[in-house]
């Protein structure tokens, strides 16, 4: 029954002959116990996290390589070259429609 119960995380019922001393010297002993286990976790954890860390900081082998270089300016310039070759052709079409106005 005292096992059942230190697995379910509860406490036995104090026996009657135990003394007040020896109940103060297993309940600290029990708190040791507990608190090894504890700190046994921590160090587990802790060692858990570098590990998991140092992993990250592995750079994958595609970083070496050099970034492709960027693209040139040269396409801004024929956009902006289109962009007037087409305000062009809309003023010599208005120039146009102008002209036929005045001829009727």
């Amino acid at each position: 029954m005292a096992e059942r119960l230190a697995a379910l995380g509860l406490r036995a019922p104090p026996k009657a002959a135990e003394s007040l001393q020896a109940r103060q010297e297993r309940e600290k002993k029990e708190k040791e116990e507990r608190l090894r286990q504890a700190e046994a976790e921590d160090a587990k954890r802790e060692q858990e996290r570098h590990r998991r860390l140092e992993d990250e900081q592995i750079s994958p082998p595609s970083a070496s390589k050099k970034p492709p270089p960027p693209p040139s300016r040269n396409g801004r310039s024929n956009s902006i070259k289109q962009a007037e070759e087409v305000q062009a052709l809309k003023a010599e079409e208005e120039v146009q429609m102008q002209e036929v106005k005045i001829l009727e």
